[in-house]
């Protein structure tokens, strides 16, 4: 049983600062501009997106003899099947502990949403398309089909311990998604009348 995410996580960062110094570099050669924030904003976002790599898809588990069979692995296609099943499972799942299903419960749909809000706050920061509702949206999607369809092929190869594919996981994520472009568009409102107020201000002389 071999655990890579740390050497894959370290290598992954490795590579991009190393990328990201040689760009900069290339820059201050051709007196060509670039924004310090947008880079640390970057680099935020590959760590950011690091995490949920490692949430998501890690540890593998390699079995060399190949006897190995998962516990379980389903795939849910129906929308708020799994959420309304934990609900209704509330008092009686194991052995009645009503906190502990409820923190269960919180911590599967909650965790999905908090997840991917990072991803709808920093990508317009950094990508002017992502600016866009739609475009966001979308991005939100990809990512998390994208993460569903690679638990499967985990499934497939038989590499991890039965991970559920769920269409609930997906709404959650673009659910975070948006929230996290919520969060976005208020912060940019709330700068643009700050400054206009200061503006206003300058301009009286107070």
């Amino acid at each position: 049983m071999l655990f890579i995410r740390d050497i894959v996580i370290f290598f992954v960062v490795f590579c991009y600062l190393i990328l990201r110094a040689i760009i900069i570099v290339l820059k201050m050669k051709n007196n060509k501009t670039f924004v310090w924030y947008k880079e640390l904003i970057g680099l935020l976002l590959v760590l950011y997106s690091l995490m949920v790599i490692s949430v998501t898809l890690f540890p593998l588990y390699i079995h060399p003899h190949g006897k190995f069979h998962f516990p379980y692995w389903s795939i849910n296609y129906i929308p708020f099947v799994s959420i309304i099943r934990d609900i209704n499972e509330v008092g009686i799942a194991y052995s009645g502990d009503t906190i502990f299903m409820i923190k269960l419960i919180v911590r599967n749909v909650g965790g999905n949403i908090v997840m991917f809000m990072p991803l709808g706050l920093f990508a317009p920061l950094i990508w002017e398309d992502c600016k866009r509702f739609k475009n966001i949206l979308m991005i939100g999607l990809i990512v998390s089909l994208g993460i569903e369809s690679l638990q499967f092929v985990e499934n497939l190869l038989r590499v991890s311990l039965g991970r559920i594919i769920d269409i609930d996981d997906v709404i959650c994520n673009v659910l975070g998604t948006i929230l996290g472009y919520l969060i976005y568009s208020l912060a940019i409102l709330f700068l643009s009348k700050t400054k206009k107020a200061f503006r206003r201000l300058n301009h009286l002389d107070i």
